[in-house]
C-alpha cells in the first residue's frame, strides 16, 4: 500500500456537505409548502397544490440521504458489526401507539392517566410520589396550553 493513496475508509467530505445542503434546502421548502392556499375540492382535482411538491422534496431529500451514507463510505461488515435494537424501543413504541389508538376512545385526560405510569414504569421508574406529582403537572400543563390559552378543544 502506498503512502499515498487515499484511505478507502475516509468519509468524502465534499459529497457530505453537498448532501447536507440538499438536505436543509429540501427540507426548508418542504416546510414552505405549509403557507400554500388551499384550493377547493372541486378545483383541487384530487389533490391540493401542495401535494406535488412535497412528494418531489421528500424524494430529493431521500436521495441525497442515500447520498450522505454513500459518503460515510459504510462497507456491509459495519452494518453487520451494528447492535440490535434493544427491546424497550419497540415496547415503548408500542405503547406510544396503543397511546394514540386509546385518545380517541376514551379521551385524551383518561389516556394520559393510563399512559404516563405505563410509560414510566415501563421505563424503570419506580418512585411512585415523584410520579404522581410529574404526571399531575404534565396533565396541567396540556389543559392549560391547549384548552385555556390556544382555546383548542380537547378529544
Amino acid at each position: 500500500m502506498s503512502l499515498n493513496a487515499p484511505d478507502p475508509r475516509a468519509v468524502d467530505r465534499q459529497l457530505l456537505a453537498e448532501s447536507a445542503v440538499i438536505m436543509a434546502v429540501a427540507a426548508a421548502l418542504f416546510g414552505v409548502t405549509f403557507t400554500f392556499d388551499r384550493v377547493p375540492p372541486v378545483l383541487a382535482q384530487g389533490i391540493q397544490p401542495a401535494v406535488f411538491p412535497r412528494a418531489v422534496l421528500v424524494v430529493l431529500f431521500g436521495l441525497a440521504a442515500l447520498q450522505a451514507i454513500r459518503a460515510l463510505r459504510v462497507s456491509p461488515s459495519d452494518i453487520a458489526a451494528l447492535k440490535p435494537v434493544p427491546l424497550i424501543v419497540y415496547l415503548t413504541g408500542a405503547v406510544l401507539i396503543a397511546f394514540l389508538v386509546a385518545m380517541p376512545l376514551i379521551g385524551t385526560f383518561p389516556t394520559l392517566i393510563l399512559f404516563c405510569p405505563a410509560l414510566a414504569l415501563l421505563w424503570g421508574e419506580r418512585r411512585w410520589r415523584l410520579m404522581a406529582f410529574s404526571f399531575a403537572g404534565v396533565i396541567a400543563f396540556i389543559y392549560g396550553l391547549f384548552r385555556l390559552i390556544m382555546n383548542v378543544p380537547l378529544p
